[in-house]
């Protein structure tokens, strides 16, 4: 046997024999029964290893797409990287990168990898069979009795947690991915309803052939496909990537990453079979498309969205001219900020004489700083670093398959040399002072070198730091009624500012006692009292308390300034005082108070 090898199709010893009738005199058996029957030096079953879950730009764990009211759509990687090494098979060498793509990686990712288990963390599991790395979990079996497993559907309103785990021919398990919990959305499109949700759109076709880009417009594109029953509008998606395998944007789930969405159309009504959408222009000779259209529909039970349709790809046509002459670029801030220049660039006129560009060149004299790829889009702009008092004169170049135009003229300057900042402008309260604080607001100032702190000052007291980019900040350390005079100043590496306008006023107090009080028109049961509203009460009076001696006699509001009182009988002693009353609290009371007796009966 030290010679013979095994033939793992037949299970049978292949001897250095030539045509040795091995497969015809033992029939192929199954995989199940391959395994069993596996030589004793056939070598160690590879235990697949951990799966993970997709993560989203931030790195944070999310393996699930849409999530239904019942139904929980899983993704996961497994086994990608390194592949152990096995007893029968040496270290595979590494693949070639073809220019982004790992040639055969896909076919490596499961190898090993018979199916899934997915787990739905303390009721039951699913199993997924094959190199599948997605699932659309819709229940899982209830293993609490181990002999008569019940189905559980996924219910709404619920939250799940789940693992994967991979397993291969020997169906020995590997570890368990980290825990996924989702929660299911109340009710609405699932699988309980009668009308389901739209399928794919079919026969997505171009309307005419693609625009050849020679207009100032550049120029649109119209698709056409069959009406589909129970829709209420379709939405069309573009994605000009050059990959032809896109990964899924994780941040929308059911879009792939770099999808963009051009619009939608409403179902036709009436007989109206084809529906028709025409894209925006396109103003990119050479510019990939991927397009595709998927179906939408709301109704009382919500909105729901289909599978997209198969992917139309295609390529706007090259171009027929060189570019014009680009506009003259122009500062996106000034002053610059930080060493950091920002140009925004001004594309050329296109025409029948003046085709459009495919990338713009951004030049410093003859030195070229950046290229930048066109379309531009909404904002174009460049961001380059240089350093204070550096000259700069930059011109733009726009270009294509067939040439260059003119470079735009020059946008010259001086990046700002360092000095410290202006004054802070727009110093304000930001609320109403208490009886101890005053807050306050004021502008940002945006500089080179940066402004690092904000610094508050009561007169010419510090009273303390701001930290940046904060623009408000509280002064405290008053007491009730004190005059405030509050500036700020504002500090960089050059140094601090000088200091701004002041704004002034009073913390606030309860209000003073009011003035000029009097009694008239006296009878033997009551009388009629007046009095001059204390001035300048921080914040403002909102009523009066009338007392005669100790005894509250009647409340007023801010609005008035006398009352009548009753309630008396003939020849008694008064003795009547006023106070005001704020958000603060109640003031002094007049004084003197005025006296005297209603008159006998």
């Amino acid at each position: 046997m030290a010679n013979e090898k095994w033939n793992l199709a037949t299970n049978s010893a292949l001897t250095s024999e030539p045509g040795s009738p091995v497969a015809l005199v033992n029939p192929p058996l199954t995989a199940e029964q391959r395994v069993a029957a596996r030589p004793a030096d056939y070598g160690d079953s590879v235990v697949p290893p951990k799966p993970t879950w997709y993560k989203t730009s931030d790195g944070e764990d999310t393996g699930a797409g849409r999530v239904q009211p019942r139904e929980i759509q899983l993704y996961w990687r497994s086994n990608i990287g390194e592949i152990a090494a096995h007893s029968k098979m040496p270290p595979l060498p590494p693949l070639p990168d073809q220019g982004g793509y790992n040639l055969g990686s896909r076919g490596l990712d499961h190898i090993y990898i018979a199916g899934h288990r997915v787990t739905v963390v303390g009721e039951g599991d699913v199993i997924v069979p094959g190199g599948d790395t997605d699932a659309l979990v819709t229940g899982y079996w209830d293993r609490t009795d181990p002999v008569h497993p019940q189905w559980t559907r996924i219910e709404p309103e619920t939250e799940y947690t789940v693992t994967v785990e991979a397993y291969n021919h020997d169906h020995v398990y590997g570890p368990a991915s980290d825990e996924l919990t989702v929660t299911t959305p109340a009710v609405g499109y699932d699988q309980q309803h009668t009308t389901l949700p739209p399928g794919p759109v079919n026969d997505v076709q171009f309307g005419g052939p693609l625009p050849v880009i020679t207009s100032s417009g550049g120029g649109a594109i119209t698709l056409r496909w069959q009406k589909q029953l129970n829709v209420t509008k379709y939405e069309v998606f573009d994605n000009s990537s050059r990959e032809t395998d896109v990964p899924m944007d994780l941040a929308r789930p059911g879009l792939n990453e770099g999808d963009v969405k051009l619009g939608e159309v409403n179902q036709p009504s009436g007989t109206t079979q084809t529906v028709t959408f025409t894209t925006p222009n396109y103003t990119t000779p050479d510019q990939r498309l991927a397009l595709k259209v998927r179906a939408v529909r709301t109704d009382s039970n919500g909105t729901a969205t289909g599978p997209f349709s198969p992917v139309l790809r295609s390529q706007i046509p090259p171009a027929t001219a060189s570019p014009g002459k680009a506009g003259t670029p122009t500062l996106t801030e000034s002053p610059i900020v930080g060493g950091q220049v920002k140009l925004t660039l001004v594309p050329p006129s296109i025409g029948s004489a003046n085709g459009a560009p495919t990338y713009y060149a951004v030049y410093d004299g003859t030195r070229k700083v950046a290229t930048v790829q066109a379309p531009l889009g909404a904002a174009p702009h460049v961001t380059l670093s240089y350093k204070a008092a550096q000259a700069y004169s930059f011109t733009v170049v726009a270009g294509n398959s067939l040439g260059t135009g003119t470079p735009s003229n020059a946008l010259t300057g001086t990046v700002p040399t360092p000095a410290a900042p202006a004054a802070p402008t727009g110093l304000a309260l930001n609320g109403s002072p208490t009886t101890t604080s005053v807050p306050v607001q004021w502008n940002a100032i945006t500089m080179d070198p940066p402004v690092t702190k904000y610094t508050l000052y009561q007169g010419t007291t510090n009273k303390g730091d701001v930290a940046v980019p904060n623009t408000s900040g509280t002064v405290t350390g008053y007491t009730a009624g004190q005059n405030y005079s509050i500036s700020v100043t504002a500090t960089n590496s050059v140094g601090e500012s000088a200091k701004s306008t002041a704004i002034t006023g009073k913390t606030n107090a309860v209000p003073g006692a009011p003035t000029a009080v009097a009694v008239n028109n006296v009878t033997t049961t009551g009388m009629d009292v007046s009095w001059t509203a204390p001035a300048g009460a921080q914040p403002a009076v909102t009523n009066y308390k009338v007392y005669d001696g100790t005894t509250l006699k009647a409340t007023v509001p801010a609005g008035s300034t006398s009352t009548t009182l009753t309630g008396y009988t003939p020849s008694t002693d008064y003795s009547i005082t006023v106070a005001a009353v704020n958000t603060v609290g109640e003031g002094a009371k007049s004084s003197p108070a005025v006296t005297g007796t209603t008159p006998a009966s």
